[in-house]
């Protein structure tokens, strides 16, 4: 099985777990109507300020680094990018990911359709080498901040690009999910790990 399978498949466990259809979360998270995947698993340096273990440590922005930076931009543009521009991604998050990471109650009233909340992320290049994710938190919309403030040190933030539309997908897991599932995830995944989903 292919490492974006694994990835995929964690993420229709988790929202089979919700309480949505098996047969409609396996066809909606494929390859057929997805196209790139990138899971970071999150250091106390990348969750917000309530959020985190260690305090003496004020960022907040995700930094991407290496081959992952080519899900926001093609070498040739991120190359040429200044450090002070700000960019926005429109993204789709979750209403029922929010919730269950705040552990409250998820009634799930289609079992058959995920309603998603539409928002926008900052991001914006630190240096040659860096990407910043969130990179303004005051501009980002309220829906990616919620999920975000869901996250804590460890758990996955994973983001989705569509084949056919320019929005990003973004999922919360928490640690304690993922780890039933893979408890040697640290051993197969990079901290960062970005993969492309080829069409079959």
């Amino acid at each position: 099985m292919a490492a974006y399978d694994k990835l995929l498949d964690l993420i229709k466990d988790y929202f089979i777990e919700l309480g949505f259809n098996p047969q409609y979360v396996s066809e909606y998270f494929s390859n057929a109507v997805f196209s790139e995947i990138a899971s970071i698993r999150l250091a106390n340096a990348n969750v917000m300020i309530r959020n985190k273990t260690d305090r003496s440590s004020h960022q907040t922005h995700i930094a991407i680094t290496g081959e992952m930076i080519d899900f926001f931009y093609p070498p040739e543009v991120f190359s040429k990018m200044d450090t002070e521009t700000i960019e926005f991604r429109d993204v789709l998050v979750s209403r029922d990911n929010i919730k269950a990471l705040k552990n409250l109650d998820v009634f799930v009233k289609d079992a058959f359709d995920i309603p998603f909340a539409e928002g926008r992320l900052t991001i914006g290049k630190r240096t040659q080498k860096q990407l910043q994710l969130s990179k303004k938190n005051a501009l980002n919309s309220q829906c990616f901040n919620e999920l975000r403030l869901g996250l804590y040190e460890n758990d996955l933030l994973v983001l989705l690009k569509y084949r056919k539309d320019k929005r990003i997908l973004a999922i919360g897991i928490p640690q304690t999910f993922y780890l039933d599932a893979f408890p040697n995830y640290a051993d197969k995944y990079e901290t960062n790990t970005y993969l492309r989903i080829p069409m079959v």
